[in-house]
């Protein structure tokens, strides 16, 4: 049985393709505030050894920088991957290849990657506008 676009799986594929859109602008801006962390993170950390000042929150703010580095590579694949999945769920299930179960599963399972990209990403950008917040606020010192 082919599926329609108003179809419940086909509504959740597109309300899926959807997300990841908005996971990419996540991403986008994830991105931008990363560049300006790093290098205020330079200028800041030349700052605090030339005036012997040395901040412990400084190795914090290190820590996320690279951890976002080591998972940059995963996140891009992971969205590139999850469109590419969709684009088959879409055409697998507007061709009848799957019965209602096989549908679910396979539903349930790019969700779940789709909902893990984006908290990955909810998470780097919680700690970089914190971290922000950090600089800024011993910038006004």
């Amino acid at each position: 049985m082919a599926c329609n676009a108003n179809e419940p799986s086909m509504k959740r594929i597109n309300a899926l393709e959807k997300q990841l859109g908005v996971i990419e602008n996540k991403y986008e801006k994830t991105e931008v505030v990363f560049n300006k962390l790093v290098e205020e993170c330079a200028e800041f950390d030349n700052f605090l050894r030339e005036n012997n000042t040395p901040k412990p929150e400084m190795q914090l703010l290190r820590a996320y920088l690279q951890q976002y580095e080591d998972e940059r590579a995963v996140i891009t694949q992971g969205i590139e991957y999850s469109y590419s999945q969709i684009k088959d769920l879409k055409d697998d299930f507007s061709d009848g290849l799957y019965d209602d179960v096989q549908r679910e599963e396979y539903l349930k399972s790019e969700e779940k990657a789709v909902k893990k990209l984006e908290a990955k990403l909810d998470y780097f950008l919680d700690r970089f506008e914190k971290q922000n917040e950090f600089i800024k606020s011993v910038e006004k010192q």
